[in-house]
């Protein structure tokens, strides 16, 4: 399935409402907000036959973004790993 990664800096004070409107657009799998050089990370797919550029464009319109940086994935390269239960309980 094609997809992206679209990196975002907001204006200050915007992270939340520019997350909560980007959430709610066709092809976002998921929003997080982080620290460091971007202030969001949001994760698209998209149907086969259908363009991230769609959607990419609805993103750069909302409201309280500064500015945007997009890596498109290579479609059939992605594992997804086991996470954190992987780990076990947390020792003393």
């Amino acid at each position: 399935m094609p997809g992206a990664y679209v990196m975002i800096n907001t204006l200050p004070g915007m992270e939340k409402p520019v997350l909560e409107e980007i959430s709610q657009l066709p092809g976002v799998v998921s929003v997080e907000g982080v620290y460091g050089e971007f202030d969001l990370i949001v994760r698209l797919e998209v149907p086969v036959g259908n363009t991230v550029d769609f959607v990419i464009n609805k993103i750069r319109k909302v409201t309280g973004i500064k500015s945007t940086r997009t890596v498109s994935t290579i479609d059939g390269e992605r594992k997804s790993g086991t996470g954190m239960d992987y780990l076990g309980p947390p020792s003393d």
